[in-house]
């Protein structure tokens, strides 16, 4: 890496042996078409979705890509190295994709609930970057 800019890569740290402290780093190759923009600042929290008990998903929200902040949802399924872009919903059958939070960067984040839920707090608008 030259050291500039925001990066757009995935690096997964596999603690092999929490008994004689080893870890080693892996670049994770996403296998989905989707490829992410670059960006600073989101947030990556695990979740646990129906059909798992423990977490193998990670939900990225929001950013900083060096213009705009970024409200975007993406969900990266450690197992398959699937990023999938998740799109507003609602329980109500007009759905309203207005009610999402606004673009940021620097916010807060953790799961909530079982680990199926993420919570977002606070982080800096376009106006404050």
């Amino acid at each position: 890496s030259s050291g500039q800019g925001d990066l757009g890569d995935l690096w997964m740290l596999r603690c092999d042996s929490a008994a004689t402290g080893t870890a080693s780093w892996e670049l994770v190759a996403p296998s989905s078409e989707h490829t992410l923009i670059a960006r600073a600042a989101a947030t990556l929290s695990p979740v646990s979705l129906s059909d798992s008990a423990r977490p193998a998903r990670l939900v990225l929200f929001g950013g900083y890509d060096g213009g705009i902040c970024l409200n975007e949802v993406w969900l990266f399924d450690t197992r398959t190295a699937v990023w999938t872009m998740l799109l507003p919903c609602t329980t109500q059958q007009a759905v309203d994709v207005s009610v999402r939070p606004d673009a940021r960067s620097g916010h807060s984040a953790i799961t909530h609930n079982g680990s199926s839920e993420v919570v977002i707090f606070g982080g800096a608008t376009d106006d404050s970057v």
